[in-house]
């Protein structure tokens, strides 16, 4: 009896052994695993950061994270707006394959496989906070009225596996961001409960304040983390707080909010990396930061000073001044400090840079428009091996190598080497005449891929329904016009038929 007692007894140590030792490995092996910060700020030119050669706004911060890491002197948001290019930083797809045809307009679908849903099915914990912008928030209400259909775009970041969450759906104030009409219809959401407390003085703040405690309970529990910052600064309307105005005092006042709101969230950015140094999980933590399109504004005034550094157009453009933005990563072990690139790259390789990094597979064969830039930033690829695709209002852009193709509509018309011209001065299109013609057709089936997965031929859900009707280069545009033309007059029609019936 006491022998079988003894064997008993044995047993069970070996079977626990086996099992703290699985445990412990799979804590160190959890612990492996880099955490990921994707940092956004909003509508900051490519000519805003001192690492960019700006002399005039104090960023120290961000040029500190740049000089840790590799700057990157050719890296494109996804599109020239704020909407799509967050689209792309999820997905890794073109933002017309899902309806997010522009700012405000369709949401990010479930169907969509995002980087929180891959990177917490490898036991990540996941987090989003500042804006949103890919759907509302709120079934009920959007601060961009009815038009904007929010029960139909209902799509909350809780959709896409985000563990938590603090965010608006669109563009707050900088500075006292609950106060003002932009806060109408808009306010901060914490886990889906509107937010009441500590939403005074700096957005940027506002927002780190909820970032942190994610972070370090995160570190606690000794899990990976996704972390998804996107600043709103320096989204209109950029205010920037007493004491950083003081900085820039000999400037006009619009300049002094626009530098003294960069400056803040460059403090917000320092605020991050110094925490994440307490913790000791620096040297663990990956850190990508870009901005979401160009600068606001026809032309640089004092009210709306943001920089291209030069490049031609701002937002809204799909010249590199509207899609060509300040962009760098932090990449311990794999990036060589003080680096720097000329490698076309942008928002798009961001989902499939970080799923070849961790030997992760995507789930399906959905057409997937980014890159890896994995070899790239281990030196081991120089040049762009797959064609970078814009398209916006009817237009297009197409990056293949050192040369840049500019439709309007369905044609080339347009045609830049990047590599001599980085202003995009000399149009090249009478030399290049016939390599138009064919990257017209490469364009036109790659729009014509787009379509079909906007009907939703890239999804298991066989009812899925697109929001919005297509609008690629294949559409008549005369015929749309048209047809919004009778919406506008029907809508006319309706306003004057109420003021009618109030009047009788």
């Amino acid at each position: 009896m006491k022998v079988s007692e003894n064997n008993y007894f044995k047993d069970v140590i070996k079977k626990a052994i086996v099992a703290i030792s699985f445990l412990l490995l799979a804590c160190i092996y959890a612990q492996e695993k880099p955490n990921i910060i994707l940092i956004m700020a909003d509508d900051l030119g490519y000519g805003d950061v001192g690492f960019n050669g700006n002399k005039v706004i104090k960023t120290p911060s961000m040029d500190r994270l740049a000089e840790s890491g590799m700057k990157f002197t050719n890296f494109y948001a996804g599109g020239p707006v704020c909407s799509p290019t967050r689209g792309t930083v999820l997905t890794g797809r073109h933002y017309f394959r899902y309806g997010v045809f522009s700012a405000n307009i369709g949401h990010l679908p479930k169907e969509e496989v995002v980087l929180p849903e891959v990177l917490k099915e490898e036991g990540y914990t996941t987090g989003h906070f500042g804006k949103w912008h890919l759907g509302t928030l709120s079934r009920e209400v959007s601060p961009k009225g009815p038009k904007r259909r929010p029960a139909e775009n209902y799509s909350p970041p809780s959709f896409h596996s985000y563990d938590q969450s603090f965010v608006t759906e669109s563009a707050v104030g900088t500075w006292n961001p609950s106060i003002g009409g932009r806060y109408h219809n808009n306010p901060y959401y914490f886990n889906g409960v509107e937010e009441t407390e500590n939403l005074a003085g700096d957005d940027s703040r506002v927002i780190m304040d909820r970032v942190l405690p994610f972070i370090e309970g995160a570190a606690k529990e000794k899990k990976p983390f996704l972390s998804v910052i996107w600043f709103h600064t320096p989204h209109e309307p950029v205010i920037a707080g007493p004491e950083y105005k003081k900085m820039y005092s000999e400037f006009s006042d619009g300049l002094q909010d626009y530098y003294g709101a960069v400056t803040a969230m460059d403090d917000q950015i320092g605020r991050l990396q110094a925490k994440l140094e307490a913790l000791d999980i620096d040297e663990n933590t990956i850190i990508w930061f870009c901005s979401d399109n160009g600068p606001e504004g026809k032309e640089q005034t004092d009210k709306r000073p943001g920089s291209t550094g030069g490049l031609r157009g701002r937002k809204r453009s799909l010249y590199s001044g509207g899609v060509g933005v300040p962009a760098f990563v932090v990449w311990p072990n794999k990036v060589k400090p003080g680096s720097s690139t000329g490698y076309i790259s942008g928002t798009l390789d961001y989902l499939p840079t970080i799923m070849d990094a961790l030997n992760i597979e995507m789930q399906d064969d959905r057409p997937i428009d980014g890159v890896s830039l994995v070899n790239m930033l281990e030196g081991k690829e120089v040049q762009r091996t797959k064609p970078l695709p814009f398209m916006h209002r009817g237009k297009a852009t197409w990056i293949q190598g050192d040369l840049k193709y500019v439709t309007a509509g369905k044609r080339t018309v347009e045609v830049y080497n990047l590599k001599n011209d980085r202003f995009e001065e000399n149009n090249l299109i009478a030399k290049y005449a016939e390599q138009a013609k064919e990257m017209d057709r490469h364009i036109m089936d790659w729009n014509l891929s787009c379509k079909d997965s906007h009907a939703g031929k890239d999804y298991s859900n066989a009812n899925f329904k697109s929001v919005d009707k297509w609008s690629g280069l294949d559409i008549d545009r005369k015929e749309k016009k048209v047809e919004k033309a009778k919406k506008v007059k029907k809508a006319k029609k309706g306003s004057k038929n109420k003021k009618r019936k109030k009047k009788q």
